[in-house]
């Protein structure tokens, strides 16, 4: 008897390991088995299902891929429409454009000095240059400036090297990582990407239990750029840890007026109107609005009143400007 207990015991043992290694996140991911599911196959559905968005798994370098990066010719395998490249001259006008409708639909939408647009340049010129890669065609970055003095982004039009003078264009308040309560982590500097290895979704509009709705009213945009490691800022040796790093709107009523200041767990935090500037003109969804043609996870998450602005990137900048000489405001 004793011996078939142990036996029973083994099997069961056998049982549960052989389940978790079927469930365990693979240690190693190719983006191009995402790419994989964005091409017309014969006899399948129209779309086919990417592998798990909200897998645990580190972020793969998108444009080291060269020969299935949507960034390349090689989309036209894919059936997916190109992206749009702008003459230094079209750019600046569409720029133009942005510009005076963020002033028009963004209350307290900000615009800097000459001096400070340059500062804003120079902080996103040197974050992809250390951390970025090279700029290939005329696109947006959101550039956030996680300096407690200053909790600010701004929307900078970059250039491929040699082909156009980088410009800013103007922005608003935000509020990143607060430091001193514990869970709340430092909002990492760095470049990350709205790629199509994740799908962002929109807020439900619930609220906690203190009556506050953590990503805004229903339907805001929550842009999802994955695992991050981010300092801990309740642990004073700022031990690292990761968080789910995400840009979204924050309560209108209790939290947006103390946008400015840090506040948040890690992520970004934005006003509702800013929140839906980006999101109605695909400040970022480069990608999406490609696989869109082919996911229609994709489309469903996009707005359904986007005017998707040929200077759309990808590419979410954060900076900190008290590591600099620059640190003042203007």
């Amino acid at each position: 008897m004793k011996l078939n207990r142990i036996a029973v015991s083994v099997i069961g043992v056998l049982a549960v390991l052989t389940q978790i290694q079927s469930q365990a996140v693979p240690t190693s991911f190719d983006i191009r088995d995402d790419i994989k599911g964005l091409e017309d196959t014969s006899g399948l559905p129209s779309y086919t299902p990417i592998p798990d968005p909200h897998a645990d798994r580190s972020y793969v370098h998108f444009y080291n891929l060269a020969e299935t990066s949507l960034f390349k010719k090689e989309h036209e395998l894919h059936g997916l429409p190109p992206l749009p490249f702008l003459t230094q001259e079209e750019a600046y006008q569409e720029a133009a454009r942005l510009t005076a409708l963020l002033k028009k639909t963004v209350p307290n939408a900000l615009t800097y000095s000459a001096e400070r647009n340059k500062k804003w340049v120079q902080l996103a010129q040197d974050e992809m240059d250390r951390k970025g890669p090279p700029v290939k065609r005329a696109q947006l970055l959101i550039v956030v400036d996680r300096n407690p003095k200053v909790q600010e982004l701004c929307f900078v039009l970059a250039f491929p090297k040699g082909q156009g003078e980088w410009k800013a264009l103007g922005g608003g308040k935000v509020s990143t990582g607060n430091t001193g309560r514990k869970l709340y982590y430092i909002t990492p500097t760095g470049v990350f990407y709205n790629t199509v290895e994740r799908i962002g979704y929109r807020a439900l509009g619930t609220k906690n239990k203190n009556g506050i709705r953590g990503n805004g009213i229903k339907g805001m945009r929550v842009w999802d750029f994955g695992w991050q490691w981010a300092e801990k800022g309740w642990l004073p040796n700022r031990e690292k840890g990761q968080i789910r790093l995400e840009m979204h709107a924050t309560d209108p009523d209790y939290l947006e007026q103390r946008l400015g200041k840090p506040a948040s767990e890690g992520c970004v935090r934005l006003a509702t109107k800013m929140n839906e500037f980006i999101d109605h003109n695909g400040i970022i969804d480069a990608l999406y609005t490609q696989a869109a043609h082919k996911d229609k996870r994709f489309s469903s998450v996009l707005s359904k009143k986007i005017r998707f602005t040929p200077l759309a990137g990808d590419k979410l900048v954060v900076v900190d400007s008290s590591h600099s000489a620059d640190s003042q405001r203007s």
